[in-house]
């Protein structure tokens, strides 16, 4: 192809070349992919103008995602949900704006920068912030912040609450692995399948039922304590929707894309936000990840005419829940 060469400032025949190279970013190395052009006149490679494919853009955002630390989306989001200016955001954090604009757009923050970023992201620690310096914003913008903070936290802790009032006190026997829920355990492990990409909620439902009669099957407890139901797709969560729903509004960080597929309608959830893998233990971290790839090339229908076929879903009637004797049968 021919194209303008920066070099011989003039056109001439441009190769492209792609190969992967290592960066090292604050001691971790990372390989990514890059695109250049050849010029076979002078022997020079150069980026293509406009290709958005800087590289080291791209390593910083894996190395942001190794590391648990904030995204620049995540900082720009955050700032726009509540209407703040970047001067008025870098003075309620005590960061100077420059430093946050560069964040926004893309330089690697330090860690205490990112740790004063991620508390900021939690709804409380940003009311805090706002009280503790009630010089830092004008009242109307204070006013609405406050307001609207609040707001969402009793939304969220109403509808938890709720759900854990009627959903969640149940015995810890064979039907929920021996294990009380433990809800902590049960977001957590949302977040992780939902990382990344993102995926399609059957898709979730049936990996949260693997990996917890896995686990069962494995070490004779489950992970969450969750229940499982046969439902028409195959076993998932009993109540899932509440769950689902409870969890939007307590982790705001978790999108829900409405998707078309072979004309019929569907959910993928993604997150781009950390994990807090410190509630699972070793084994369960283990088993999480398993179920992970076992089932990583598999379709939403696959997965769920692959569960379908399990010996707890075929003897259980449907809306019952399934009973974790069955995970010694378990296909996995």
């Amino acid at each position: 192809m021919t194209g303008f060469c920066p070099n011989c400032e003039k056109e001439t025949t441009l190769v492209p070349v792609r190969r992967t190279e290592e960066l090292n970013i604050r001691g971790e190395i990372i390989l990514v992919d890059v695109e250049y052009f050849l010029c076979e006149e002078c022997g020079e490679e150069f980026e293509k103008a406009g290709s958005g494919n800087d590289p080291l853009e791209i390593a910083y955002k894996e190395y942001r995602r190794r590391k648990g630390l904030v995204q620049p989306e995540e900082i720009y989001r955050l700032r726009k949900k509540y209407g703040l200016t970047q001067k008025e955001f870098s003075n309620l954090l005590g960061i100077g704006i420059a430093t946050l604009n560069r964040y926004e757009n893309g330089a690697l923050q330090d860690e205490a920068h990112d740790r004063i970023l991620r508390l900021s992201m939690e709804p409380r620690n940003l009311l805090e912030l706002i009280e503790n310096n009630p010089g830092v914003l004008n009242s109307k913008t204070r006013e609405n912040m406050v307001g609207r903070i609040r707001n969402e936290e009793k939304s969220s802790e109403n509808l938890l609450d709720l759900a854990l009032e009627l959903y969640a006190g149940y015995d810890a026997d064979l039907y929920s692995g021996y294990r009380k829920f433990d809800i902590e355990k049960f977001f957590q492990e949302i977040k992780y399948y939902c990382s990344g990409p993102g995926i399609y909620k059957t898709k979730l439902m049936k990996l949260l039922f693997y990996a917890d009669f896995k686990h069962f099957k494995e070490y004779s407890i489950s992970i969450t304590g969750a229940r499982y139901a046969h439902l028409p797709y195959g076993p998932v969560p009993d109540q899932f929707e509440t769950w689902l729903n409870a969890l939007f509004e307590y982790e705001p960080e978790i999108v829900k894309e409405e998707v078309w597929f072979h004309d019929n309608p569907g959910e993928i959830f993604h997150f781009q936000g950390q994990v807090d893998l410190s509630v699972f233990s070793t084994s369960e971290l283990k088993i999480i990840a398993t179920v992970k790839e076992l089932f990583e090339s598999y379709t939403p229908r696959g997965i769920s005419e692959f569960s379908h076929k399990e010996k707890g879903y075929i003897e259980t009637q449907n809306s019952k829940l399934i009973s974790y004797r069955y995970a010694e049968d378990l296909q996995i």
